[in-house]
């Protein structure tokens, strides 16, 4: 077939159809390809090699935003969805099974209810804590951000980039016969792909901060975090934040037996993002989303790794709105619930949202739910998407995170603290 740029060179039929001419094409092509290809392999290598080195699982890792000596909470939105199937998932982290109140509303996830699980002077005193130190709006973290552009990139380098690199090489070599000519088209390919791949890794950085910035519009609520333990600054009797992370520390029990000698780490508030106190006024809410993280390893780092369990409080009764919805699981029944007698069960189907068929949990002052966004190994569980519904009535929740590994300051509690009242 006789390309339009082949005639342009050739002023005859007799040289477009002889056999040097022939061979010189054939040989340009092959080391277009060649070249390019070899270049988009050792890319693609490198890229891997990168990403697995500083995706490596961390020992003492976790997630989300800070302010002043304070965590601000930061919401884990995936905007691309990773699907786990649930037979690849081990079991969740171990917890007391015999605490006071603990009902099971869901299993496989597992999903739980525990009445009262802070009393009603602890629930007005974190409220008047959040309320004295001041709350802002609610940061949401763009989750899984490093594997989006990981993704972006590779299938940059391996499609547009490299393509638009052999046509532009090849439109730069017609008319060159010199002796160089093939070099030199392997030349153009490489210098056209290295400036193709900066121009994408620029889109697709721009790309990402969009819709980094487009998540925040998903969340609407206002919070702060409140991280003194001590009775004073709350205004009332005791300390509503001590009582929920010690509540908290006996629900789940002493971690794993370690290796270290570390005092701190034997204490399962080690593990514990410092107590966040969230607000909902009347129509703010939360879009449906994931506490867990799929990059958790290489975004949340330095606060702790996975998020392996989410554990909310609710701290006033909210009768309208405001209910916390679970949109991949279905609504309890007695004909799906075995776990719980019948006195509990039926106190769970009223906890719930008449005629909704997804589990729907209307708060209740003092109660909390505790659910686990991964398994006890840190692997993302897709079925615990869950959202905070519009609220009609002011609601008020408090809401501590437990990470695969230790959770330093600021994020965590000081030691100091773990040691003083833990």
């Amino acid at each position: 077939m006789t390309s339009a740029a082949t005639v342009r060179r050739c002023p005859s039929l007799s040289q477009r159809t002889s056999p040097a001419f022939t061979m010189t094409a054939a040989t340009k092509i092959l080391a277009i390809t060649s070249s390019s290809f070899l270049l988009i392999f050792s890319f693609t290598a490198l890229q891997a090699d990168a990403f697995t080195a500083i995706s490596s699982p961390k020992t003492s890792t976790s997630h989300h935003h800070n302010h002043h000596c304070h965590v601000k909470p930061a919401l884990k939105l995936h905007a691309t969805t990773t699907t786990t199937s649930s037979t690849t998932l081990s079991t969740r982290i171990p917890i007391n099974e015999s605490y006071p109140g603990l009902q099971k509303v869901h299993t496989n996830p597992d999903i739980y209810i525990i009445s009262h699980f802070l009393s009603p002077t602890a629930c007005n005193d974190l409220i008047s804590r959040a309320r004295l130190k001041g709350t802002q709006r609610s940061p949401v973290a763009y989750a899984g951000w490093t594997d989006d552009i990981k993704d972006l990139l590779g299938l940059a380098a391996s499609g547009p980039v490299s393509w638009g690199a052999i046509l532009g090489a090849w439109y730069e070599a017609q008319g060159d016969e010199s002796a160089n000519a093939v070099l030199n088209l392997v030349l153009h390919a490489l210098r056209n792909y290295s400036v193709l791949l900066v121009v994408a890794g620029i889109l697709i950085a721009g790309y990402t901060k969009v819709r980094a910035d487009g998540l925040q519009e998903l969340r609407t609520s206002t919070s702060t975090t409140l991280d003194d333990l001590s009775d004073s600054g709350g205004g009332g009797d005791g300390s509503g934040v001590k009582e929920f992370v010690l509540r908290s520390a006996d629900l789940f029990g002493p971690p794993p037996s370690l290796s270290s000698d570390d005092d701190i780490l034997s204490s399962p508030v080690s593990y514990f993002e410092a107590p966040t106190v969230i607000n909902y006024e009347k129509d703010q809410a939360l879009a449906p989303h994931y506490d867990a993280n799929r990059s958790a390893s290489v975004e949340d780092a330095n606060r702790g790794g996975q998020t392996l369990s989410t554990l909310l409080v609710y701290l006033n009764d909210v009768e309208r709105g405001g209910t916390t919805k679970f949109g991949k699981l279905p609504a309890i029944t007695s004909s799906t619930n075995d776990d719980n007698n019948n006195n509990d069960e039926e106190d769970i189907i009223q906890r719930q949202v008449i005629g909704d068929p997804n589990l729907n949990i209307i708060p209740r002052k003092g109660d909390a739910l505790l659910f686990f966004p991964a398994d006890k190994y840190g692997r993302f569980d897709e079925r615990t998407e869950h959202e905070g519904c519009p609220a009609v009535d002011e609601k008020w929740i408090a809401r501590i995170w437990k990470h695969e590994g230790r959770v330093p300051p600021p994020f965590g509690l000081s030691d100091e603290c773990i040691r003083e009242y833990c």
